[in-house]
């Protein structure tokens, strides 16, 4: 029997958070506004930085999907500032080889229980046009598409579109 299993990550957890992260910007490059390239450059501080409730991260939900204790995903609730009414979600990921099987919906929903609990209205996040599985996903959470399409990065010719959901 499997047993997945989501959860925060804590600053002690930065070489997995790393791991992974770095394993999706490689499974994934069109799906992130940073690349593999820029990231695998950063120090072991700056990994441990972002998930230290003392830095930048200290309004965040860092989450990691552990299936049979192999990590399998990853995502980030963010509020930006602790009285904004629009928190976001970043770096929003699922291995291939559980995509469709329910690990997405389940890291999406911690996030929006956190975001309800941070009393804020929407949910945003970014996704690029090509990803028609990351689109069915998060419209079947209930996000709809809003705003005027967006460059993934300066250098790239595709396009992400803003999504919100009203909590």
């Amino acid at each position: 029997m499997s047993t997945l299993n989501i959860s925060v990550l804590n600053k002690e957890d930065w070489p997995t958070y790393r791991a992974l992260r770095l394993l999706s910007l490689q499974d994934s490059p069109d799906s992130f506004g940073s690349t593999y390239g820029s990231e695998i450059k950063f120090s072991n501080e700056e990994w441990l930085s972002r998930l230290d409730p003392d830095n930048q991260a200290k309004y965040a939900l860092p989450l990691i999907a552990e299936l049979n204790g192999v990590a399998v995903g990853l995502a980030f609730g963010v509020l930006h500032r602790p009285f904004d009414k629009t928190a976001h979600i970043y770096q929003m990921w699922v291995s291939p080889s559980v995509r469709g099987q329910g690990v997405g919906s389940l890291l999406l929903n911690k996030i929006i229980v956190w975001a309800k609990d941070c009393d804020v209205d929407y949910l945003c996040l970014a996704v690029t046009t090509v990803n028609l599985g990351a689109i069915h996903l998060y419209k079947t959470t209930g996000f709809e598409s809003y705003g005027s399409l967006e460059k993934l990065r300066e250098t790239s010719a595709l396009a992400v579109q803003p999504m919100r959901l009203k909590l």
